[in-house]
């Protein structure tokens, strides 16, 4: 005890008291109760009677100043505790008043007052604060609660996305958006219990009127009966208490029905500070007009023949003052020539305005420092030594690099594979580096690095070739398919194009190298952000395709990998129609993703049989030994993670020389030919042979349109 006297002296109050807010709160419960059952003295009655006129004033003034509803959400239980003591003491009130005539100073001072000696009086007016009560604020306010209810719970959904969205797009952190999910969860269940509790209210109306009319009754009857009164005496003294006792519990119960209307009308202010005075002062006065208008009005009424001049004239007087002093007030605020005055602490309009500017300016400097503290690496960069620094500088010869070629490039790879890849950082390196040399990078970490000379020119032919033109050359390897070339001196640069060959000069040599290396890494491009943006787009003209795929057939993440495996091996997924079409159709049944890539691809048919063959209708290729195929198939292991192929070394080393062997004694042709084989092994080929061969496609005979002509140019075989 000695604890809770420190610490309600010299501490923090609100926790003095919220220590044994529970031990209090239940024996309030059990007074509640036991005055149901026990009678209560009259003095005991008048204390508990001024309580419930002082918790009724409280709470009425606690909503005035809240800012929103939710920093009074306990509301809905209040209203039922204080319900129930409300009836409480009428059972004991109606217990005193027909048992003993005295229920207490309070009683007796209420009626005596109203009634003032005509008990007609004091009756009308009694029925008029319950009509009010009824009628007026408890069905209001209890309509404003059933439609808030309905709405807030409507918008829920809304408001939960766009907290995530606000999160998402950095406009807050994680515990302001945790902080926003709960007052938006705290709102539901607020606006939920009011429309319920103030049912409470409603029924407390109509107790009041029926205990009334109880207590006149039975009072009449006890007081001629049993106490040997007069009919009118009788009348005047139990209809005088019951009078009394009505406005005692009524006029409590209107204040806590007010209450409960300003807190189901109550719209949060833009401003957490702001109660509900200080919002209608500013709103009301915010249009002198008004003011100014209804002077004249009140002025013209002033002066109809038999209607008293003074009141409306008076009234005329403090709207055209009120009037005359906000438009001086906003002339004056336009000119900047208004003085601030001090109103107790209490912030001006202006001062609001400037204070949630600051708030925004600091956000906005609080957001840019956590953006900068975020560990971003550069997608794709690009480094080369000093002397290759003037061809890919913004200046002079350099301006053609970044801006036409490198632009060129990213529109090519999109049109290509459909991916579209970030911007590319390029930068010099006048220390680490070796003259003619260049380092791609990805994700800050190095891949390739090439050289190149500015004096030579990459020519799409072989050494042997070349020197029939009389020009001679280096070999070398064209990054973008493997075929052999080589490097020339500028000088025959002309006479090679004349030939027909294609050539590339330093800078676009790089150009090269780096949308070959772009095009084999393309699929670390393409992940759940990059699909579910593509997925918005299409879902712009095909949203019911979009709707019954993703993520009903496949989720995000499953479509993320199938999108992955296809650019993994150079497929287009520019047409993501046809994609999600065949994920609709196959997905219901087939929850494999290797086998959902290649449903996939036999959907994208005739884009993959013209890629291939270059727009011609043969299609060269080698074929599978049944042998070969046999042993792959056998090889497959399913697993609830996925398959895989689990060959053992000895036959992986004999495949691979027999591919070898056929591979690699075919001259080079127009066409480049591929490997043709089932649907079921083509995938676990395609990965056996792609680190020692990885230009060389491995199709499925789903994959070619029926048109196609096949011309088998070899047959890879183990013996």
């Amino acid at each position: 005890m000695k604890g809770f006297i420190a610490v309600l002296t010299t501490g923090d109050l609100r926790q003095a008291i919220g220590r044994y807010s529970d031990i209090g709160l239940a024996a309030l419960v059990m007074l509640i109760i036991s005055m149901l059952i026990i009678p209560l003295p009259p003095f005991m009655l008048d204390v508990l009677i001024v309580v419930n006129i002082s918790i009724s004033v409280l709470l009425l003034l606690l909503a005035m100043y809240i800012p929103n509803a939710l920093h009074l959400a306990s509301f809905p239980s209040l209203l039922l505790v204080t319900t129930l003591f409300r009836l409480s003491l009428n059972v004991s009130s109606t217990r005193l008043i027909l048992l003993t005539a005295q229920p207490g100073e309070v009683i007796k001072a209420f009626g005596n007052f109203v009634v003032s000696g005509n008990l007609v009086v004091g009756i009308v007016i009694f029925l008029i604060l319950t009509i009010i009560q009824f009628l007026v604020i408890t069905k209001g306010a209890e309509r404003v609660a059933e439609v808030a209810a309905r709405f807030t719970l409507d918008a829920m959904p809304g408001k939960q996305m766009s907290i995530d969205a606000d999160l998402r797009a950095g406009a807050f952190d994680m515990d302001e958006a945790r902080r926003k999910r709960n007052d938006l969860n705290r709102e539901s269940q607020l606006f939920g219990s009011m429309d319920g509790a103030m049912k409470f209210v409603k029924g407390d109306s109509i107790a009041g009127l029926i205990i009334t009319a109880i207590n006149i009754v039975a009072g009449v009857i006890i007081g001629v009966t049993m106490m040997n009164m007069g009919a009118s005496e009788a009348l005047s003294i139990f209809a005088l208490l019951t009078v009394g006792d009505g406005l005692v519990s009524q006029i409590p119960a209107l204040l806590i029905s007010i209450t409960a209307g300003l807190i189901v009308t109550r719209v949060a202010s833009e401003e957490s500070e702001n109660h509900l005075g200080r919002d209608i002062s500013f709103q009301l006065l915010a249009q002198p007009k008004a003011f100014v208008i209804a002077s004249v009005l009140l002025v013209l009424f002033g002066l109809v023949p038999g209607l008293p001049t003074l009141p409306f004239f008076l009234m005329a007087a403090v709207t055209g003052a009120t009037g005359y002093g906000l438009n001086r007030t906003k002339r004056l605020k336009a000119e900047g020539k208004l003085q601030p005055i001090d109103d107790g602490g209490m912030p001006s309009e202006q001062d609001v305005k400037e204070q949630r500017e600051k708030r925004i300016q600091a956000q906005k400097m609080q957001e840019g420092q956590s953006q900068q503290m975020l560990p971003v690496v550069t997608p794709i960069a690009l480094e080369v030594a000093a002397d290759l620094i003037p061809l890919v500088e913004d200046t002079g010869e350099g301006s053609k690099f970044l801006g036409e070629m490198i632009p060129m490039m990213r529109d090519g790879l999109f049109y290509e594979l459909g991916v579209r890849f970030p911007g590319i950082r390029v930068r010099g390196n006048e220390t680490d580096m070796p003259p003619g040399s260049y380092l791609i990078m990805i994700n800050e970490i190095p891949l390739v690095m090439g050289t190149v000379s500015q004096d030579k020119v990459l020519v799409n032919d072989t050494v042997e070739r070349l020197r029939l033109l009389n020009i001679d050359g280096e070999p070398a390897t064209n990054p973008a398919n493997g075929n052999e070339c080589a490097w020339v001196d500028a000088q025959y640069q002309d006479v090679a194009e004349q030939a027909g060959l294609t050539t590339w000069d330093a800078s676009g040599y790089i150009v090269l190298h780096l949308s070959s290396v772009l095009r084999k890494n393309g699929a670390e491009f393409v992940g759940i952000q990059e699909t579910m943006n593509m997925l918005e787009q299409l879902e712009q003209a095909f949203p019911a395709l979009v709707k019954e795929t993703v993520p009903k057939v496949v989720s995000p993440f499953q479509l993320t990998d199938i999108l992955r495996r296809l650019i993994e091996e150079e497929i287009s997924i520019r047409d993501l129609r046809s994609i999600l079409q065949a994920l609709a159709e196959w997905g219901q049944v087939e929850h494999d993703t290797v086998m959902l890539t290649e449903y996939v691809r036999a959907a994208l048919k005739r884009y993959i049989s013209h890629k291939y063959t270059r727009g011609q209708n043969t299609l060269i290729v080698y074929l599978l030994d049944p042998q070969i195929e046999e042993t792959v198939r056998s090889s497959i292991q399913h697993t609830s993670s996925g398959s895989y192929l689990a060959l053992e070394p000895e036959i992986t080393q004999e495949i691979l020389s027999a591919v070898r062997t056929e591979v690699g004694s075919l001259p080079p042709t127009a066409q480049n030919p591929v490997i043709l084989t089932t649907m079921e092994i083509r995938r676990y080929f395609r990965k056996l042979v792609e680190l020692e061969f990885p230009h060389l496609a491995v199709l499925s005979y789903q994959e070619l349109s029926p048109d196609m002509n096949i011309q088998p140019i070899a047959r890879i075989s183990l013996e």
